[in-house]
């Protein structure tokens, strides 16, 4: 069966025949992935692809790693659920105790969930808890970035600006507060060139709407250190953190810093936070969590937060059946083991330090604006006009050609878009696993070549 055929549905209408799956869009031929290995994913047809998006940015460790897979097998041989509301599990406390190994001083307790979106959520609710049990019950605002994306569950697509994802479900959640995103190749109190000065301008900005709400009303600020699907790895000014931490010690307010992509060695630190060296009080993560290998979130609270919960008889007012999950936590116990036992942060230091010079090529293209990024977390924002730094018109479709192109060079990239203004704005992540060496990087980006040079001749 040739490959168009494949991707035929039963209405005749182009699409892949998915079987029972209802899929995100119907109409979209998807490349059907069977086996992995490494860096290296195969479809059913026998095309190899360089996976430089690590899944979602979650295979964190690459495909087919046998420690992982034994661990798996090996836990679920022995136990397969037990309640977190009535019981406690081994996994999950030797799993905690390992995340608490890479969590920055202060941080001793982890909160485990399914996901990004969960750990959002949860964090969001751990910051109204607390407030609510020292006597500030009216704080329960959070406060989020422009060009932000927290999840897609009720709280957290409140709390993402991201008009792409959110517009059509709009009416279903709270649209809190938003305030600028700060990063440099669009700010726009400095158009790029502003550097410390202008990072804490931008988070003074976050001070004034506070101040507007009412800062007994404010329950917290969330931010993603290093962006991710919203604004491929943009990340602020130097400087913006350090204020936004003062802000919140000034106005009672938590510092929640979602590091669900980043998060674990991504950026070449522990945490992106720990480029600049600032404490947080809740860190949220996910993705490099469980390297792909298992669904898992977590939100990870300082012990200051923790010491109000400790004597409440009912606790922490949240959770779900799959929270602390035992096969999950073992799992999720051998990834980190394996971040550890090959040194993969400083890993992706050195070899994001060599892919990012690398990357710097990118400019010889015409349609490249900016390139951007820390560690194994890259991105590169494309533009219509470089001095402008005008978009591509939406009907351009620069997204879905620099994907299908990609294929076409056995590359899988991750698009984004729509940052500029809710329609315009096309960008990309490179996110590989941790666990490439440089000749990877190299191979990555010979294809990358490849693939934008195809993309260009169509402009």
């Amino acid at each position: 069966m040739s490959r168009e055929t494949s991707r035929r549905s039963r209405s005749g209408t182009p699409g892949t025949e998915l079987g029972g799956m209802f899929p995100r869009v119907f109409p979209k031929e998807y490349v059907t992935v069977v086996r992995g290995e490494g860096h290296t994913v195969w479809d059913d047809e026998g095309n190899a692809y360089f996976d430089a998006a690590a899944g979602n940015q979650n295979v964190a460790v690459g495909h087919g790693v046998p420690e992982i897979a034994d661990a798996a097998a090996e836990q679920l041989e022995r136990l397969a659920y037990t309640s977190s509301m009535l019981f406690a599990n081994e996994p999950a406390q030797a799993y905690t105790e390992k995340i608490a190994e890479f969590t920055p001083d202060g941080f001793e307790k982890a909160w485990l969930v399914s996901s990004g979106s969960e750990a959002n959520e949860s964090a969001v609710k751990l910051a109204r808890q607390y407030h609510y049990e020292r006597g500030a019950e009216g704080k329960y605002k959070v406060l989020s970035r422009r060009r932000s994306y927290h999840g897609n569950t009720g709280i957290a697509m409140g709390l993402s600006g991201f008009p792409a994802r959110k517009t059509k479900m709009e009416p279903l959640y709270p649209n809190f507060p938003k305030v600028p995103n700060g990063s440099p190749y669009r700010c726009r109190f400095c158009d790029g060139a502003g550097g410390r000065e202008c990072g804490r301008r931008c988070a003074d900005e976050l001070e004034r709407v506070i101040q507007a709400e009412d800062p007994d009303t404010v329950a917290a600020v969330i931010a993603e250190p290093v962006t991710g699907a919203a604004n491929a790895a943009a990340s602020p000014h130097d400087g913006y953190f350090e204020r936004v931490r003062k802000i919140c010690d000034a106005y009672d307010v938590l510092f929640i810093v979602d590091e669900v992509m980043s998060g674990f060695g991504r950026t070449g630190e522990n945490f992106a936070i720990d480029h600049w060296g600032v404490t947080p009080d809740i860190i949220t993560s996910a993705k490099g969590m469980s390297g792909g290998y298992t669904p898992v979130g977590g939100a990870m609270p300082h012990e200051r937060i923790v010491d109000v919960f400790e004597d409440l008889p009912d606790g922490f007012q949240h959770g779900h059946t799959y929270s602390f999950n035992p096969g999950s936590a073992a799992i999720g116990l051998a990834v980190l083991e394996y971040v550890d036992d090959n040194d993969l942060v400083a890993n992706a230091r050195t070899v994001g330090a060599h892919l990012h010079d690398r990357l710097e090529e990118c400019y010889e293209y015409e349609f490249v604006g900016d390139v951007r990024g820390k560690g194994l977390m890259c991105g590169l924002e494309f533009v219509a006009d470089r001095e402008s730094k005008a978009p591509f018109d939406p009907d351009v479709g620069l997204g879905d050609r620099l994907f299908e192109a990609g294929l076409d060079n056995g590359l899988i990239t991750y698009p984004g878009g729509a940052h500029v203004d809710g329609e315009r704005g096309d960008h990309v992540l490179l996110t590989p696993p941790l666990s490439i060496d440089e000749d990877d990087a190299d191979e990555l980006v010979d294809r990358l070549h490849a693939t934008l040079a195809a993309v260009e001749r169509t402009l």
